[in-house]
């Protein structure tokens, strides 16, 4: 993981009460490492930056030693999607079967089903915190949308200090697919999140 100091800052893209003060940024590229590590980039993808755990100790950060609580925080958006996701997950009766089915006779076609089930979890995790942050205006700035370029590059600016859950759904050659990453933000502070490995797959 790369760690860049910056001294930018920008503005979100919703909300009605955006943090104020140091912010910092994410960047990163999104698609498929193969040999010679290049990436073949996503296609379509949309990249969502939900902000997940507060900076416990700001006044830390001017001694090098910022500190972040990582438990579960259900008011804010990254807590608001995970809570969604393993819940859907959990009561899906049919992705409970068919695990349970592979686990005694897999047959070619479980693995994409399977993906579909989480996929469709995820796009119905998203919605629900979309839905989340209407009702919560004031926190719209928890989630940041950002569309890569053509190489699979992104880049979020004017994130507050905290934790972030970085979710990215897209497709990649001839399947759907999401990818995943997680990070702590101090302020001030620009980390490159390369994701480069798919999480779930689902033939199209």
């Amino acid at each position: 993981m790369a760690i860049a100091v910056t001294g930018g800052r920008a503005e979100f893209c919703s909300g009605k009460t955006e943090p104020s003060g140091r912010t910092g940024a994410l960047n990163g590229q999104v698609g498929f490492i193969i040999s010679n590590r290049r990436v073949v980039p996503a296609e379509s993808a949309t990249v969502y930056v939900l902000y997940s755990r507060r900076m416990e100790d700001r006044a830390a950060w001017f001694e090098g030693k910022p500190t972040f609580w990582h438990g579960n925080n259900l008011d804010t958006a990254g807590g608001q999607f995970r809570e969604r996701f393993n819940g859907l997950l959990a009561g899906n009766k049919e992705l409970k079967s068919l695990e349970k089915r592979v686990r005694h006779n897999p047959q070619p076609e479980d693995v994409n089903q399977m993906g579909a089930y989480y996929l469709r979890s995820v796009d119905e995790a998203l919605t629900w915190v979309h839905s989340y942050l209407t009702k919560h205006p004031d926190r719209g700035w928890e989630m940041k949308t950002v569309t890569p370029d053509g190489r699979g590059f992104w880049s979020a600016e004017g994130l507050a200090p905290g934790g972030y859950d970085v979710v990215v759904r897209g497709k990649l050659l001839q399947y759907d697919t999401d990818w995943e990453g997680e990070v702590d933000l101090p302020p001030d502070t620009t980390i490159s999140l390369p994701l480069t490995r798919p999480r779930f797959l689902s033939h199209e």
